[in-house]
C-alpha cells in the first residue's frame, strides 16, 4: 500500500486512533475498523423488569383507576356513551320540567350542539327553555359550567332556536 498522494510506501498504522496515515506529506490514507471488540454474544434484555416498582409507573396506574371511575358507560343499540359525574346530573334534571327535555331531545336528534359535553347541551336547553338569571345562575353553578363561557355558546344558538315554536315543542 503506498500514499495516493505522494507515492511513498512510509506508512503509520494509528490504532489507537483507527488511521493509516503517511509519514511523508501527514495524509490520512484510510480508516481502520476495529471488529474484535463487537459481541457476538446475543443479550435478552427484559423491558419489563422492574417496570412495576418505579414510583412513576404505580402514580400512572392510579390515575388511571380515577379517571376510569369518574365515567360511567352507557351502551346504546346505536353507540357507546361515556358520561362524566356532570353529565349524569345534567341528564337529571332534565326530569324537572318536560319542556326543557323536549328541546333536549331536539337538539340530539338534529345533532344541534352534538360536539359539546352533555352538561353544556342541558344547560342549553333550559336558556332555550326560558330560564334566566337567578334560575340558570343555578344550573351553571350545579353543573360547574363557566357563565362566561356560556354566554359565549348562546352568542352561536341560531335564532330560530333562541326563540322556538310552540308548536315544535308541543
Amino acid at each position: 500500500m503506498q500514499c495516493p498522494y505522494c507515492n511513498s510506501k512510509d506508512l503509520i498504522w494509528d490504532t489507537m486512533h483507527g488511521n493509516i496515515i503517511c509519514s511523508s506529506c501527514g495524509s490520512v490514507i484510510d480508516t481502520l475498523y476495529d471488529y474484535s471488540q463487537i459481541g457476538t454474544s446475543e443479550e435478552i434484555i427484559d423491558l419489563n423488569k422492574g417496570f412495576s416498582e418505579r414510583k412513576e409507573t404505580r402514580n400512572f396506574i392510579k390515575l388511571t383507576e380515577t379517571i376510569s371511575n369518574k365515567f360511567r358507560i352507557f351502551n346504546n343499540k346505536e353507540n357507546m356513551k361515556f358520561i362524566t359525574e356532570d353529565g349524569e346530573l345534567a341528564l337529571s334534571l332534565l326530569n324537572m320540567d318536560k319542556k326543557v327535555y323536549k328541546i333536549y331531545e331536539f337538539l340530539e336528534k338534529n345533532g344541534i350542539f352534538s360536539g359539546r359535553k352533555i352538561k353544556i347541551r342541558v344547560a342549553l336547553s333550559f336558556y332555550i327553555a326560558g330560564y334566566r338569571c337567578r334560575k340558570m345562575k343555578n344550573i351553571l353553578e350545579k353543573l360547574h359550567i363557566n357563565e362566561k363561557y356560556f354566554r359565549k355558546i348562546t352568542y352561536k344558538l341560531p335564532k330560530e332556536l333562541k326563540y322556538m315554536n310552540k308548536e315544535l315543542l308541543d
